[in-house]
């Protein structure tokens, strides 16, 4: 008994002696973790997961935006710029009365009461716009309300410092920056810049702490600049003037574009329309390539130009030319009446004879009229690559009925833009050579440096002599033809009228009463013998007087006399006083830089060339 005692005494004690040893072992395992773990913290990783944990609860990254580019004219005149704006935020977590808080708000904002309430009611938003880009002076005044949880931050705008000043080339951006039409979306990876990124210090409530640690990590870069073909000057009196035309014609509205026909730099495209109230204003529409319309007479000196090229026939060729001809039981007339007569070409095109030009087109034929109207590039894009260009139409000769050549030859029955007859136009002023028009002459980066934007070379597609007789028949049609009212004093130009028939969208002419509505046309360039400047007016609708000679070739009257002036381009009195001793001449701010520009690389030149011969010879 006792022994059984004893023995259960011992495995008692024994007992004992685990538990506080495993206890022990326990309590110095846990000690050497957590030393472990401390040495490990402060020592081996230095703390950095938790000093990373502290600094991010404390600081914050902030998104620097980029300026987008500025767009300015050929003199590096601004017409489209980016500022800061002030744009008006809220947490709305932390409004306590939305309903009060909109009530003031909308005494300052443009934006309405309700929606304003809207947003503020919003307790599961922690940030809401109530109205971006807003003036210096609104945002004041919103600040001086000290409403907490509305906060003012910093934004960018886009603003046109002549309003609406070419709108219809320069396109719009969206509220964030993004090209949405015209140039703005066509050039945008140019002008979009990229955004920064820099760290500031927050402390309570996550304000950020004035003086505290702001770092930059990456700098916002600005967009290039873009430097455009156009002069400000004349794109301002081209929208003026050609508003002028349309509210005397009381027309639905115009285009007019202006070119040098040598490199294709457009230096004015202005498009007007008139609204429903009845006032013509600048449009927002390029309807200088977006806009298809049968262009009529206009159509008349690219048909001969196939003539002349193909040796089918020469200016003084001379035809019978009744007053009406039937084709395909189809009766195509002359809109004057005319008995038989004996004409040449240069006749028929200064008298807009019909008859005459398509008893011509047939001499010459389907395949080389259109083989002659396609190699002018109508039907296809001019290469502007501006959003909503439109090719036209001209159907392939496949496709061409027993009316096709009478009608396509005397401009109808072929849809053209504006800015493809005047692409056409300025290949006959270039000596034969098509250009590819142009909008843009470079980017300038941040640093100042230009890069010039390439652009394609001239395509010749007929010979420089055919391109001489054609200008003397057109300068025909404007000293004693159906253009004379686009006459200017002291230069000579050369030009076609045109009047056509505007067809209805489910074919046909004429409106439901049976009234003809009319596209008066007049394209032409100057001066005459050496030409700098290729001009198209286009009126659509004209009531009265609805003719080309009488509704857009007074418009191009008006508009060349100031281009002239303002792209310094000389009258034939001043040329051949160029050369005279003492003559000062007046030029552009682009014009006296470049003239700068090569002075002080000749001089640079003769500096380089005057060390060269002072140098000791070697040897």
């Amino acid at each position: 008994m006792k022994n059984t005692l004893n023995g259960g005494k011992s495995k008692t004690v024994f007992n004992l002696k685990l538990r506080i040893w495993t206890t022990a072992a326990l309590f110095v395992g846990v000690g050497v973790w957590f030393s472990w773990r401390l040495i490990g913290l402060q020592v081996l990783d230095d703390g950095q997961k938790y000093q990373d944990f502290a600094k991010n609860e404390r600081m914050d990254q902030i998104v620097l935006p980029a300026g987008r580019g500025a767009i300015v004219d050929r003199n590096y005149v601004d017409l489209v710029l980016t500022v800061p704006a002030k744009t008006i935020t809220a947490d709305p977590s932390k409004i306590e009365d939305p309903l009060k808080t909109a009530r003031e708000l909308s005494l300052i904002l443009d934006t309405e009461l309700e929606l304003l309430e809207q947003r503020l009611s919003q307790k599961d938003k922690s940030f809401r716009y109530l109205q971006r880009q807003v003036s210096e002076e609104m945002a004041e005044e919103v600040s001086r309300l000290g409403i907490e949880g509305i906060s003012i931050i910093e934004e960018v705008a886009r603003i046109r410092p002549g309003q609406e000043l070419a709108l219809n080339l320069l396109g719009r951006t969206d509220i964030d920056g993004n090209g949405i039409s015209g140039i703005e979306k066509a050039y945008d990876s140019f002008l979009i810049g990229s955004s920064g990124l820099m760290e500031v210090e927050k402390g309570v409530g996550g304000l950020t702490i004035p003086g505290g640690r702001n770092e930059i990590i990456n700098s916002s870069e600005h967009g290039h600049t873009l430097v455009l073909t156009i002069d400000r000057s004349v794109q301002f009196a081209a929208e003026r003037i050609l508003a002028d035309g349309v509210i005397a014609t009381n027309a639905q509205g115009g285009t007019l574009v202006a070119m040098r026909p040598s490199t294709g730099e457009i230096v004015a495209s202005a498009t007007v329309s008139r609204n429903t109230d009845g006032s013509v204003e600048v449009s927002s529409e390029n309807r200088a390539v977006t806009w298809a319309y049968e262009p009529g007479s206009i159509m008349k000196p690219l048909t001969f130009a196939g003539v002349v090229e193909e040796k089918v026939g020469a200016p003084s060729s001379v035809m019978e030319i009744p007053n009406s001809i039937l084709i395909w039981e189809e009766a195509f007339i002359d809109s004057f009446a005319h008995e038989t007569e004996e004409w040449s070409i240069a006749e028929i095109l200064k008298k807009s004879s019909n008859v005459g030009t398509i008893m011509w087109a047939q001499e010459l034929g389907e395949k080389r009229l259109y083989e002659r109207l396609s190699s002018f590039g109508l039907g296809q894009v001019t290469g502007l690559e501006l959003p909503g260009e439109t090719r036209g139409s001209l159907l392939g000769q496949s496709k061409w009925s027993g009316t096709s050549l009478p009608t396509i030859a005397i401009g109808q029955g072929v849809a053209v833009t504006p800015m493809q007859m005047l692409v056409a136009y300025s290949a006959i002023a270039n000596k034969g050579n098509r250009p590819v028009p142009s909008l843009v002459l470079g980017t300038r980066d941040n640093s100042g440096l230009f890069e010039i934007m390439n652009s394609e070379s001239p395509e010749r597609i007929f010979s420089t002599e055919t391109s001489d007789l054609l200008i003397e028949m057109m300068e025909g049609v404007v000293t004693e033809g159906t253009g004379t009212a686009a006459q200017v004093p002291g230069y000579r130009v050369a030009g076609k009228t045109g009047t056509a028939w505007k067809p209805l969208a489910d074919g046909g002419y004429g409106d439901e009463t049976g009234e003809q509505k009319y596209v008066a046309s007049f394209a032409g360039f100057l001066p005459a013998d050496d030409p700098e400047l290729s001009i198209i007016v286009v009126i659509d609708e004209p009531v009265a007087p609805y003719s080309g000679g009488k509704a857009a070739a007074p418009v191009f009257a008006e508009f060349a006399q100031f281009a002239v002036r303002q792209l310094r381009i000389p009258s034939e009195a001043e040329r051949l006083g160029l050369e005279q001793p003492g003559r000062v001449i007046a030029t552009t701010p682009a014009q006296a830089r470049e003239i700068a520009e090569a002075a002080a690389a000749a001089a640079a030149l003769e500096e380089e060339a005057t060390e060269e011969v002072a140098a000791p010879s070697v040897g």
